[in-house]
């Protein structure tokens, strides 16, 4: 996170792969559009910014070619309140400046940095430190080793869980099938018989027929003696399978 120019070409001797613009120099655009020349991907962090002055920042990237750009919603509050968190914010900023979205998060927990990773966020940033006890002017908002390591595994769990749109079972679903309804013989059925209400019923496992065929089923005669328990199946029925089928 470089200051001023000087500070740039320090990081550029160095070859740093990633610029980072902070809250508070959002507002200097010669900064921003010199940074953004070296061509690095480079993060704004949009805490103090108007919306014009996000859309400034924004276009003086864009002004010197750089196109690699992620916004941080950010709430210049130390530590922020959660209910100013304002998440659906940073959702919005994708869409209106058209580049990639992230949280800078001053709150306390990880739950505002989990909640923003689900909504979208690629980039999360959070306060760390060794050892609260060090102090310093961050020290009570800032994350201790085992709490950020918590943090992660429940960003990347809730990444994971998001998945992608999938409408297919898989095999364990297809198996859970079996605990489905069906349609079962619940009385001593003999040929000829008519099925009502009283001697089928829609109960589990999945082995007869689906419940949603029951009101085609009623009044069909049986073509073979069927015991009480047994799954109803289309063989079992006068011409019902051509009917459904």
């Amino acid at each position: 996170t470089p200051f001023d120019n000087s500070a740039t070409d320090y990081l550029e001797s160095m070859d740093v792969p990633i610029y980072k613009i902070a809250s508070f120099e959002i507002t200097d655009i010669p900064l921003i559009k010199y940074v953004a020349s070296k061509g690095k991907p480079i993060i704004l962090s949009t805490g103090i910014a108007e919306i014009g002055e996000i859309f400034e920042a924004v276009a003086a990237c864009r002004s010197v070619g750089n196109e690699d750009i992620t916004l941080l919603k950010c709430t210049s509050s130390y530590p922020a309140p959660i209910e100013e968190a304002n998440l659906a914010t940073m959702v919005n900023m994708a869409s209106t400046f058209g580049v990639k979205i992230g949280l800078s998060d001053h709150t306390l927990g990880g739950d505002t940095a989990i909640a923003a990773a689900a909504l979208g966020a690629s980039v999360i940033e959070k306060h760390f430190i060794l050892d609260r006890k060090i102090g310093g002017p961050d020290a009570s908002f800032s994350m201790e080793p085992i709490e950020f390591a918590a943090m992660v595994r429940s960003i990347r769990n809730a990444r994971n869980a998001i998945g992608k749109v999938n409408y297919q079972l898989t095999e364990k679903q297809r198996a859970g099938r079996k605990f489905a309804s069906s349609l079962f013989v619940v009385e001593d059925v003999e040929k000829g018989e008519r099925f009502t209400l009283e001697n089928i019923k829609s109960i589990r496992p999945g082995d007869g027929i689906l419940p949603k065929y029951i009101d085609r089923v009623i009044n069909e005669f049986a073509v073979i003696d069927i015991k009480r328990g047994t799954p109803l199946d289309f063989s079992m029925l006068n011409s019902i399978s051509d009917k459904l089928l």
